[in-house]
């Protein structure tokens, strides 16, 4: 009977003999169930440090990083959400098998998380009167969408709702990443498009909006703003010959697109081929008959084209005057024929710019909130050089004389 009970005892004792580290993970769970999260992380680091490729360990970590998020101030919350995605996917390395319930975790605090960012936009939009709290709950918002996208990178719900907390918020240089994100992984949007050109053109990064914005347009070429922005990255850029090359082909390809012909024309009455530019805007309000931007930069065509003349003649004058002692009496009625020929071709350019600036502004005013100021001055100017002098007084005040 001793005998036995002996045997008896050394099996007891043997199962009474637990590894410390099991101790150990015992000890870091019951810490991290009483909220005590530093105890909790001192255990888990120890154990870490021990036993680097136990999967268990990364859990725990992931679980005490979870949990101190939701209690940290905004500026260390995002570093706790950034180790917790960390640790977790340190899981699924280790022990694929725990794939499936490490994504139901990270699942669960997206959505909370995605609510959370939610309420404070909502709380965000209903401040009134005080902007500093305003911009305040819509960056918590936004720094709740940026956990989600650490949770699920390849989620655009989580960049576009950062990126629109981030503007909301006044910080629109901070929207440029993940407004980048939310096209990489959500594809072509027009409105994400023109948020994030608009604020590269308005931060000095001409040099990313163009390519941007020609892929852009490629996506959406009726679209009259992207087209524009792109206009503007080109002249920022100083790719004036890159943006009349675009066009032309443009043009080739797409000869019905009223945008494409009156970008195309506006480049060319930039670049003073004002016979070009006349065609191509006329195509253009033959394609859309209300295209008020396409009437006025016709009529502004025949006015510079006026003004070109103009500028021979006086040119012209000038020589005449300096010469005169040396010009034969023929010579200076050549001069002076040609100077009346070159008058009467700039009078008839402001009278050709007439029929398009008139279209130009009663379309204008049929558009809500849109200005005719520009409009009328150019009005003012083509009826004073064809002698229409009550016209060009009936257009004073909306010029803004």
């Amino acid at each position: 009977m001793r005998r036995i009970s002996f045997i008896f005892a050394l099996v007891f004792a043997a199962l009474a003999v637990i590894p410390q580290s099991h101790a150990q993970f015992r000890k870091a769970n019951r810490a991290l169930d009483r909220g005590e999260y530093e105890e909790a992380m001192s255990l888990a680091q120890e154990l870490q440090t021990d036993k680097p490729d136990d999967h268990r360990t990364w859990d725990l970590l992931a679980r005490i990083h979870s949990a101190k998020a939701s209690q940290a101030d905004m500026e260390e919350y995002l570093g706790h959400v950034e180790e917790m995605a960390a640790a977790y996917r340190k899981v699924i390395e280790l022990e694929p098998d725990e794939a499936s319930e490490v994504i139901s975790r990270l699942q669960i605090f997206y959505m909370q998380t995605f609510n959370s960012g939610i309420t404070e936009f909502n709380h965000a939009q209903a401040v009134e009167d005080d902007d500093s709290l305003q911009a305040e709950h819509f960056q918590n918002s936004a720094r709740h969408f940026q956990a989600t996208s650490i949770a699920f990178p390849d989620s655009s719900g989580s960049y576009v709702n950062w990126a629109y907390a981030l503007l909301g918020a006044g910080d629109s240089d901070a929207a440029i990443e993940p407004l980048e994100m939310a096209l990489e992984y959500g594809g072509p949007d027009v409105e994400l498009y023109n948020f994030l050109a608009r604020i590269y053109l308005t931060s000095e990064l001409a040099e990313k909006a163009v390519p941007l914005l020609e892929k852009a347009t490629a996506e959406f070429p009726d679209n009259a703003e992207l087209q524009n922005y792109l206009l503007n990255a080109y002249s920022e850029t100083g790719q004036d010959d890159r943006a009349l090359e675009t066009y032309t082909e443009a043009v080739a390809n797409n000869p019905e697109n009223a945008i494409y012909r009156y970008n195309y024309g506006s480049l060319l009455l930039q670049a003073e081929r004002f016979d070009e530019a006349i065609e191509e805007l006329r195509v253009a309000t033959m394609l859309d008959e209300s295209y008020v931007d396409a009437y006025y930069n016709l009529g502004a065509a025949y006015i510079n084209k006026a003004n070109a003349v103009q500028q021979q003649i006086s040119d012209l004058d000038d020589d005449m005057r300096l010469r005169r002692d040396e010009l034969t009496q023929e010579e200076e009625d050549g001069i002076l024929a040609d100077i009346d020929i070159l008058a009467a071709e700039r009078k008839g350019l402001y009278q050709e710019s007439i029929g398009p600036l008139e279209d130009a502004r009663k379309y204008a005013e049929m558009e809500e909130g849109r200005s005719v100021d520009a409009i009328c001055a150019a009005l003012f100017q083509a009826y004073a050089q064809t002698d229409q002098v009550e016209k060009a007084e009936s257009v004073q005040e909306c010029a803004g004389m």
